[in-house]
């Protein structure tokens, strides 16, 4: 896969502050890699570093091999999508969709007929001549993403472009959006802090904490096979067991205050004594499952559903969750003991780093 963004050594300093840290990380051409983290982890400072809104302290940037560290914005091959469109007021659609190629000099007739295609692309054929005001959320949002795109940018990039979107429509132009850039085969860079949206859009994610990527790979591999504790828990929910590593008897186990489990196969050098987190995620967990047993007392359910989560007392310090088909859990009741199990190979051992 050709590469359309190198970031290398990027640092970002605000004064005292550092707001990325030395960040490497590729985007290869036709991706839709999506920057995950929460509030001030760095994401939107990378994402504007590439644009050429913020300048890096030190490290690169190149687009496609052109080294375009220290280009402005207009000319680098980027387009950005604000979090709310920041459409023109006093223009219309057409008008808003068309405006970038009107400065770039394109002849009337095609500019007209690439807004018409853009237009036909977010699926808003018969809107031209309305104003930003007359439009929804999403409206906004896609007449937004027709103009990012209407100039054909190497690489486009999106800053919370839903976040500002009701939950239905949100999920809505997630697969709209997703959609359009394999249509295209465009190359996406995506901010957002909803792990989610991430999921379901991206072909990789990088996970973000304190100005660093902590963590990139396939939605699959980030979700199934977490590098730490951080990420485990920041994508998605997981059941945490904190407790110390016995390889007596030729087989690794730990000892909690709940019990003893059977750690899955690991390429870690594990030795006794050491603090080390499994990781099971609610959905893996089963009632009664074969595998691994455990025995909780019920003390919470929660229904959403088609699914149903279900919380209960291992000892007095954790709270383990099992989620699965309302028709499992038929029957279960708060105050009722139940055996819990899971797959050896649903749980990652991880390191104890405190989070």
């Amino acid at each position: 896969m050709t590469t359309a963004v190198e970031i290398i050594g990027v640092r970002k300093l605000f004064g005292a502050t550092t707001a990325l840290e030395r960040v490497d990380f590729e985007v290869g051409a036709g991706e839709f890699v999506s920057l995950l983290g929460a509030s001030g982890c760095g994401k939107s400072t990378l994402l504007r570093i590439i644009a050429g809104f913020e300048s890096p302290s030190e490290g690169r940037v190149r687009i496609h091999g052109e080294d375009v560290t220290r280009l402005p914005p207009e000319r680098r091959p980027t387009n950005l999508v604000f979090q709310r469109g920041a459409l023109f007021p006093h223009m219309t659609v057409r008008e808003n969709v068309g405006y970038g190629l009107k400065v770039k000099g394109w002849a009337r007739t095609r500019i007209d007929a690439r807004v018409e295609e853009m237009l036909a692309l977010v699926r808003l054929e018969g809107f031209g001549d309305r104003e930003p005001g007359q439009l929804s959320g999403g409206q906004a949002q896609r007449v937004a993403l027709a103009r990012a795109l209407a100039s054909e940018p190497q690489v486009l990039l999106l800053d919370e472009p839903l976040s500002a979107l009701d939950l239905k429509l949100r999920q809505q132009m997630q697969l709209e959006l997703r959609a359009i850039q394999k249509r295209l085969g465009a190359t996406f860079v995506f901010v957002t802090h909803d792990q989610t949206e991430a999921l379901v859009m991206s072909d990789r994610i990088a996970i973000m904490n304190n100005g660093r990527i902590v963590q990139h790979g396939t939605p699959r591999e980030i979700y199934r096979r977490p590098n730490s504790v951080f990420v485990s828990n920041f994508i998605g929910a997981t059941n945490l067991l904190r407790g110390t590593v016995d390889t007596r008897n030729g087989q690794a186990s730990l000892q909690t205050g709940s019990g003893s489990y059977v750690i899955p196969a690991t390429e870690m050098h594990l030795e006794s004594g050491q603090r080390m987190v499994l990781s099971i995620r609610p959905e893996a967990v089963r009632l009664q499952g074969e595998g691994a047993r455990v025995n909780g007392l019920v003390t919470e359910i929660i229904y959403q559903g088609n699914n149903v989560r279900v919380g209960t007392r291992l000892d007095p310090d954790t709270i383990f969750w099992a989620e699965g088909r309302d028709d499992e859990f038929d029957g279960i009741a708060v105050g009722d003991t139940v055996a819990l199990g899971w797959a050896e190979d649903a749980a990652t051992i991880l390191e104890d780093d405190g989070t």
